[in-house]
């Protein structure tokens, strides 16, 4: 089966509490490649996931969910020898989600190239890989072998560190992985946090300027509810493209920036490198109206159900837009 954009990374079972609602739990699928992976088929993407997870009752919730979803999950390993991740979010007044992970060891995490399908392999267009899966020592090396087999096959390379700093204890270690993944991918969504890590600066403008200065791929950065912000054209002639966030009742925040992702991943495959970048304000937009939509609504896919909605949430604040 041929499939325009494939997705590497950890797959999780997320069980949300909700401390706006007592005692309100929830349980869904997660883990950020992974809601970039959903979130991306429900656009209408044709997408396949390689991930790893328990052969266990979670596991095979996880399996039935990405199925429904239409995800090409053929590059899934299921493992009776180590358990499926859970991630416990608590939601704060505000929205924001807290996260306290359960993991197996980096090793017993690794999808190796050589098991992954070879249709998934040499039919995508799109590859995009991140968060903690890429910056771990093992699954590290293992992520480079999947992006420069898939380079030399002139597959576009997306990547989201998704730095979580609080569970790191090599920092320059993980800083110097990143920093090389950086310089193979094509584009970048990085996150404040992603910024602050990788130059030390809290300035955003100024951070992706010392980015910019060592990188080649195209970096475009998350801002909550600041927006976004990407940094174009040559270094002398430079100017920076700022979108608002659109102005929605947030449910909470959850996938925010995978919905983000998946949403400049899909108008990339739809139009193609050159126009993606040249119509980089619009491009934006979407994959802004895309995160707000999953902010909307609890969870990190529940707010999409497809690209038709998020064209009619775009139509709907038009003129807030055409004012800025």
């Amino acid at each position: 089966m041929q499939i325009e954009a494939l997705f590497l990374g950890g797959t999780s079972i997320d069980l949300i509490q909700d401390r706006q609602k007592r005692r309100r739990e929830s349980v869904s699928v997660g883990g950020s490649i992974t809601n970039s992976a959903i979130i991306a088929a429900k656009l209408g993407l044709k997408t396949g996931l390689l991930s790893k997870i328990g052969k266990d009752s979670f596991g095979n919730f996880a399996i039935g969910f990405l199925k429904s979803c239409k995800i090409n999950i053929s590059g899934i390993m299921q493992d009776s020898n180590i358990r499926t991740p859970l991630a416990i979010a608590k939601i704060d007044k505000s929205g924001i989600a807290k996260y306290t992970f359960y993991k197996n060891s980096p090793k017993d995490s690794m999808v190796p190239i050589k098991n992954t399908p070879k249709d998934l392999l040499n039919t995508c267009k799109v590859f995009h890989t991140g968060s903690s899966y890429s910056y771990q020592k093992e699954t590290f090396e293992e992520t480079l072998k999947f992006i420069k087999y898939l380079k030399k096959r002139g597959v576009f390379i997306s990547y989201d560190p998704n730095i979580r700093p609080g569970t790191i204890k090599h920092k320059n270690e993980v800083k110097n992985r990143v920093l090389k993944l950086l310089k193979l991918a094509n584009l970048a969504k990085l996150s404040e946090v992603d910024l602050e890590y990788l130059t030390g600066s809290k300035t955003p403008e100024k951070g992706l300027k010392m980015l910019k200065k060592r990188l080649k791929c195209e970096v475009i950065l998350t801002l909550g509810a600041k927006g976004s912000m990407s940094l174009r054209g040559a270094k002398r002639r430079s100017n920076l493209v700022k979108i608002p966030a659109f102005k929605v009742k947030i449910a909470d925040t959850i996938g925010a920036g995978d919905a983000f992702t998946a949403g400049l991943i899909y108008r990339l495959i739809k139009q193609g490198r050159a126009d993606f970048f040249s119509g980089i304000k619009p491009n934006m937009t979407f994959a802004t109206a895309v995160s707000a939509l999953i902010c909307a609504k609890k969870g990190a896919n529940k707010g999409l159900k497809d690209k038709k909605q998020v064209n009619l949430f775009i139509d709907k604040h038009r003129d807030y837009y055409a004012a800025l």
